[in-house]
């Protein structure tokens, strides 16, 4: 028989239904293809098949759907009796639907759940919870399974729920703990697999169905969670109020619950996705000291901003082995273009994956990947976003000059102001605030535009919070990293006194021997900028942790530094004026022409 993509007749069946104007598109066209699957495979109720009749005659239609409602195959009855999606299709539709299902009739389709999900995700919608990775994530995470046959797979979270088809693949043991119960396509991806999975419609944390016992949860093999990004857990799992005494380190965030539920429900292999946020913030970092100083944690992968569906935040991958004694994490990253694609403007997939599985499974010390101690990681307070520890060729020169160079670092020879606190309308006095779109890139600042006013108590306590000639405004939030120079002719009393807004912050030396320009300029150069790019995290916000800006190593610069640094900017602050002048008097030029 001849072979052909399932792909073809997913497009077919999307192409109809917005000519004929149908909505549940997703589900229409699943439960279709799987009425397809089970006609080819002998297995409708009743005996009954695909034929042109039902094309013609809606009360054959309404007939089948009934049999399908009324199946005691329970996946099969749950699958078509969610709604009346089918019931309800205008026989026009009808007609050309089912002559476009006869034509594949007889023509052998290739694992069509695989590429039905793959089909949807890459060319339409699919109207679940939350969106989903591309689909060259779930052939990633497959692959870090490793060989699935004749072991149970557990799989939790609707985004997971393409990996659950291409693991079905070839394993007979997976099991699927979805939320999400929309249009029960679960089911019907089930029905058309090559191995049907065991799905429950439930809350995996709040009331796992996949139970031993009221205590003790059943285990699995291998494990699975594509967590919703930025979801709450209820404060009786923050509180590990839990009878399975999962949640044992408190936390309120649903991706680390989910990790503490797949520590208990399985074995040997657990992949989880994780936000950026969760490698590095504060409020983790229990979790992530349990799972290094345990052995658990064997890698981190650092996925690319792009590869979510209606989503940029970055993520990365944990590979975890609940009964591990891992001493050291790999870190590997495929952000880079050798690990990457577009298929729109706006996502990317990935390629070469076989070469990031090597790169996963060696030692070697690499540009993409590295492996880091246990003890290293509790040196660096548990972090595990992988561009601490993996250098680009121009951050190691940096380091090397570093190491070779006297240095001090920032916190010791300056001081971190914040702005005053401010009220929108009213105040004794008026200020000028001063944020990222004021900062040029070389000189002064610009006068800034933006009012506000604070109240002569705020004033008279915090009199170090205007600005002072050569201050160094930061961005710390938003153009992360940003900086420069307030001008000598700031005005520090009175009405017009400039502040820095809530996003940036003041660098202001504490002692005579340093020199604001010179500083200024060591964090414009390409040794300070790199040290600074090196801090900015973040993917829809970039922002950069004060603490971490505060240790950044400075050079100790020689006599002959500081001279041509306080030239260079002397030099920068001319030429600026210089531009000023010739644009104001270009304007004026243009000013006398057709006057009004």
């Amino acid at each position: 028989m001849q072979k052909y993509k399932t792909k073809e007749l997913v497009i077919s069946l999307y192409d109809l239904m917005h000519q004929y104007g149908i909505r549940k598109h997703n589900e229409v066209a699943l439960k279709l293809i799987t009425i397809l699957v089970l006609s080819k495979e002998d297995k409708l109720p009743k005996g009954l098949k695909l034929s042109q009749s039902l094309a013609e005659y809606k009360g054959e239609w309404l007939a089948l759907v009934e049999a399908l409602n009324a199946s005691e195959d329970s996946q099969i009855q749950r699958a078509f009796s969610y709604d009346n999606a089918l019931e309800d299709l205008p026989l026009p539709f009808l007609h050309s639907a089912i002559n476009t299902l006869l034509k594949y009739e007889d023509i052998t389709l290739e694992s069509p759940a695989v590429d039905s999900i793959r089909t949807i995700i890459s060319n339409f919608t699919l109207s679940t919870s939350e969106g989903f990775t591309d689909f060259s994530v779930y052939m990633l995470v497959n692959a870090l399974l490793g060989d699935t046959s004749g072991k149970t797979t557990y799989l939790m979270s609707p985004a997971s729920l393409p990996l659950v088809t291409i693991v079905s693949e070839e394993s007979e043991g997976v099991y699927y703990e979805t939320i999400n119960q929309s249009g029960m396509i679960a089911d019907a991806l089930s029905l058309m697999s090559e191995n049907r999975f065991e799905i429950s419609y439930s809350n995996a944390l709040d009331k796992p169905s996949y139970t031993k016992s009221k205590n003790e949860l059943k285990t699995f093999d291998y494990g699975v969670s594509f967590s919703p990004m930025g979801a709450t857990v209820p404060k009786h799992i923050s509180d590990n109020i839990d009878s399975y005494d999962r949640f044992i380190i408190p936390t309120k965030k649903v991706e680390s619950a989910n990790i503490l539920h797949l520590l208990k429900q399985c074995r040997e292999t657990v992949v989880v996705s994780v936000t950026e946020g969760f490698l590095y913030s504060t409020m983790e970092k229990d979790l992530r000291e349990h799972l290094v100083t345990n052995g658990m944690l064997k890698a981190v992968i650092s996925l690319p901003s792009g590869i979510w569906t209606g989503t940029a935040v970055k993520t990365s991958l944990l590979l975890i082995e609940p009964n591990g004694h891992n001493q050291s994490v790999r870190f590997v990253d495929v952000t880079g273009e050798e690990f990457i694609r577009k298929t729109t403007k706006r996502l990317l997939s990935l390629r070469n994956i076989d070469i990031a599985l090597k790169n996963l499974a060696s030692d070697e010390q690499l540009a993409c990947a590295t492996t880091v101690s246990a003890l290293t990681l509790k040196e660096q307070e548990y972090r595990l976003d992988a561009g601490r520890y993996l250098l680009d060729p121009e951050e190691k020169t940096v380091n090397k000059i570093l190491e070779e160079a006297k240095t001090v670092t920032l916190d010791s020879i300056v001081r971190f102001e914040r702005g005053l606190s401010v009220k929108p309308e009213e105040g004794d006095y008026t200020v000028l605030e001063v944020g990222a779109s004021e900062l040029n890139d070389i000189g002064d600042i610009s006068t800034p535009t933006k009012e506000a006013y604070i109240s002569e108590s705020e004033r008279t306590k915090s009199q170090s919070g205007f600005l002072q000639p050569n201050d160094i405004i930061f961005i710390l939030k938003g153009s992360a990293g940003k900086l420069g120079i307030v001008p000598e002719d700031v005005p520090t009393t009175g009405d017009g006194c400039w502040m820095v807004n809530r996003s940036a912050i003041v660098i202001r030396p504490i002692s005579d021997k340093v020199n604001p320009k010179v500083l200024y300029a060591y964090l414009k150069s390409h040794i300070g900028q790199t040290q600074i790019a090196s801090l900015v995290k973040g993917a829809t916000i970039p922002n950069i942790s004060l603490k971490e800006l505060k240790q950044i190593p400075v050079i100790v610069p020689s006599d002959d530094e500081q001279e041509q640094a306080i030239e260079c900017v002397d030099k920068s602050r001319e030429t600026q004026q210089t531009i000023q002048k010739l644009l104001l008097e270009q304007q004026a030029r243009q000013d006398q022409l057709w006057k009004l």
